[in-house]
């Protein structure tokens, strides 16, 4: 057999070996469909308006700001060694459209244990709702919705802290920060997005 011949044969094997060696990548490839969205974004009115309540600045108590936008709240409240604390009215909130409410909870640091239960206490000139947030010093959001109508409510906290505390300080002792869902379609509470 002549080296020429030889070569012919092999070549014979390489070529769909070379072949095949081309073809696994794209047989073993992902396969990704494309498809394409688009999202035009306008402004509407906000279902839900939050200001400070008439009773969001107490020194020494309790100090409420709603930043420019009035979708959130930061509320400093101080707690005794007392069974209970009330900060009655400490949010305003204006539903502007009918809407069905719901939570999720944390807290930081996510040992704390400085609060055993709170409640959010939303009320309103014809209904009250009592939302507990944290039960046994754990964070618990809402099972159920809170259906809202437009008016005017009312944002009180209810503590009742573990005691004793630690000594009287500015320093920030737990952190309770509270979601609130507002879906304008159904009354089914939907995962919240951490914000």
């Amino acid at each position: 057999m002549s080296l020429s011949s030889l070569l012919r044969g092999k070549r014979k094997l390489l070529v769909p070996l070379l072949f095949l060696t081309f073809l696994l990548p794209i047989v073993s490839a992902d396969v990704i469909y494309f498809y394409q969205g688009t999202i035009n974004v306008s402004t509407t009115q906000s279902p839900i308006t939050l200001a400070v309540g008439p009773n969001g600045n107490v020194n020494n108590y309790i100090s409420t700001t709603v930043p420019q936008g009035n979708s959130s709240f930061t509320a400093n409240i101080y707690v005794t060694n007392s069974t209970y604390a009330y900060f009655y009215n400490a949010v305003k909130m204006n539903v502007n459209k009918a809407g069905n409410l719901y939570t999720n909870v944390t807290i930081s640091p996510s040992t704390a244990s400085y609060i055993n239960n709170m409640w959010l206490i939303i009320s309103s000139s014809s209904s009250t709702y009592v939302i507990q947030i944290i039960q046994n010093g754990k964070p618990i959001s809402s099972q159920t919705t809170y259906t809202l109508t437009p008016g005017t409510y009312y944002i009180s906290f209810l503590v009742q802290p573990n005691t004793p505390l630690p000594n009287p300080s500015q320093s920030i002792i737990e952190t309770v920060t509270v979601n609130l869902g507002d879906n304008l379609v159904s009354s089914t509470p939907i995962p919240l997005p951490p914000v």
